[in-house]
């Protein structure tokens, strides 16, 4: 039950942050090293500095996913075990939207977590696919 909620929470954050940062301008900050940003920002989360990936969030992502929050999401993740490694980083462009793949190794699986940049390269939306 509890995992069920915490992907509905990110799936909602996910749809309030794209549909906040529908405003069909160019992006404001550069694209380079989104794929090097989304890998930090989940080294971060990994890390548990939680309260310093904070401060990487879009505003209508900070008020949805305060610290606490994004504990609570990472650690949704604890069925597959220890976390080990990321392996590997990508950046595509996704209706609009700048998204970072960073594919995580843990003990017993992986996951892929999706980062979604708004135009000015603040994180706008978390997911684990």
């Amino acid at each position: 039950m509890v995992r069920n909620t915490t992907k509905l929470l990110l799936l909602a954050c996910l749809a309030c942050a794209l549909l906040a940062g529908c405003g069909g301008s160019e992006p404001a900050a550069t694209t380079e090293g989104l794929a090097e940003k989304g890998a930090e920002f989940v080294s971060l989360l990994a890390e548990g500095k939680f309260e310093e990936a904070a401060t990487r969030l879009d505003p209508t992502m900070s008020a949805a996913m305060p610290p606490a929050k994004l504990e609570e999401a990472w650690k949704s993740l604890s069925s597959l075990g220890t976390y080990e490694s990321q392996a590997g980083a990508r950046r595509e462009k996704e209706r609009g939207f700048d998204v970072a793949y960073v594919r995580c190794a843990f003990e017993k699986g992986s996951v892929t977590v999706k980062v979604v940049f708004d135009r000015d390269g603040k994180v706008s939306g978390l997911w684990f696919v």
